[in-house]
């Protein structure tokens, strides 16, 4: 049983793989990357069908992320702090948008009282 508890435990540590990015960290990262991203954040787009821009993009690879409260007393991560870290991930792969774009309901995960898990596949528009 002891064995058990210790498995569970550490499963749920590890549950929440993603680096976890607290809300007021996230106007510091959209900041820097506005001054060293070649797409600004607040350009890229996000949709949570399979396609963007009449189908014409490269496939750049996957984002995720992870959206938590700091303390218990924190209010909780919003859909649009979510959004804009799933953004801030696309921007520093150099893409121009997020297709199947997806930010959970908050949950509670190993590190927070309180997050949003993000996913999507960020995409490179061709003409």
């Amino acid at each position: 049983m002891k064995y058990l508890v210790l498995a569970l435990a550490t499963l749920g540590l590890t549950a929440c793989g993603d680096a976890l990015t607290y809300p007021a960290e996230i106007n510091k990262q959209t900041e820097q990357l506005t001054e060293t991203g070649t797409t600004p954040v607040d350009q890229i787009q996000l949709t949570s069908g399979n396609s963007l821009n009449s189908g014409k993009f490269t496939v750049v690879g996957p984002v995720k992320g992870t959206v938590g409260k700091a303390t218990a007393l924190h209010a909780a991560p919003t859909l649009e702090q979510g959004q804009q870290k799933l953004k801030i991930e696309a921007a520093e792969l150099g893409a121009d948008g997020v297709i199947n774009a997806e930010v959970s309901d908050v949950t509670v995960c190993a590190l927070s009282w309180g997050c949003r898990n993000l996913s999507g596949t960020a995409v490179k528009f061709t003409k």
